[in-house]
C-alpha cells in the first residue's frame, strides 16, 4: 500500500489486484511513482492508475483495470461520437435543462472513448468529478521511463554473398541483382551475415525465421 498526500488528508493507494483483468503497469512503472491530484489537474500524457471515492472519511481506491494516458478536456469538447457514459449524462441533462451548466463545471473527461475493430466503444469516456482525487504517474516520469527502457538503436553491417559464373564484374553484379529481385517474387530470402558494432557476426536465415513465425 502507498500513502499519497492530498490537500489536508492522506490517501491510501492499495496494491493493484492480482487478476488477469488488472495487468502490471507498463514499462516497469510502479505505484511508488504515483502522485494524487484533483481530476481537473490531470495533464495530457499522465498515466491514470486509480480514482478515489468522494465519500467522507477513508477514501477507497478504485484501480483502473488498464491504466491509460490522459487526454483531458471539457465535456463540451469531447470528440466522442456517443458512448455509455456520455449517453447517461445526456439523459440526465435532458430531464432537467438546468443541469447543463452544472455538468460543465462539475465534471471533466480524462480520456475519450476508444473504439474497437467492431466499431463499438470498447471503453467509454473517463468522466470524473472535477475535484475527485486521482492517482497518476506524471507524464514526464512516464516519458523518462519509456526512453530508458527503449531498446538501443545500433549500427549493423549486413552482408549477402553468392558465387556467380560471369565474364566480367559488371555481369556478376547484374546476375546478383537479378537474383536479389527474385527473392521478392519466389518468397525465398537469402541467408544474411549481420555484424554488430563490436564485430560479432551472426548468420540470419530469414527463411527459417519466416517458417517459425508461420507455425505459431
Amino acid at each position: 500500500m502507498r500513502t499519497l498526500p492530498f490537500d489536508s488528508e492522506t490517501l491510501h493507494l492499495t496494491d493493484r489486484p492480482i487478476d488477469p483483468d488488472f495487468p502490471p503497469l507498463p514499462h516497469g512503472l510502479t505505484l511508488d511513482q504515483a502522485v494524487a491530484v484533483h481530476a481537473h489537474e490531470v495533464k495530457a500524457g499522465d498515466l491514470v492508475l486509480a480514482v478515489f471515492s468522494d465519500e467522507s472519511g477513508t477514501r477507497r481506491a478504485e484501480h483502473v483495470p488498464t491504466p491509460y494516458r490522459a487526454d483531458p478536456h471539457a465535456l463540451r469538447d469531447c470528440p466522442c461520437e456517443g458512448c455509455e457514459e456520455c449517453d447517461d449524462i445526456d439523459r440526465w441533462t435532458l430531464a432537467d435543462h438546468g443541469r447543463v451548466a452544472d455538468v460543465g463545471w462539475r465534471f471533466v473527461c480524462l480520456a475519450p472513448s476508444e473504439r474497437g475493430e467492431s466499431g463499438e466503444d470498447d471503453e467509454p469516456c473517463a468522466i470524473e468529478l472535477r475535484n475527485r482525487p486521482v492517482a497518476v504517474i506524471l507524464a514526464d516520469v512516464v516519458a523518462a521511463v519509456e526512453e530508458a527502457t527503449r531498446a538501443p538503436v545500433r549500427t549493423y553491417g549486413v552482408m549477402w554473398s553468392a558465387d556467380f559464373e560471369a565474364s566480367s564484374p559488371q555481369e556478376a553484379a547484374q546476375l546478383a541483382y537479378e537474383q536479389l529481385k527474385s527473392y521478392a517474387t519466389d518468397g525465398w530470402p537469402p541467408e544474411m551475415e549481420v555484424t554488430d558494432e563490436a564485430g560479432y557476426m551472426a548468420v540470419i536465415d530469414l527463411n527459417a525465421t519466416q517458417q517459425a513465425e508461420g507455425s505459431r
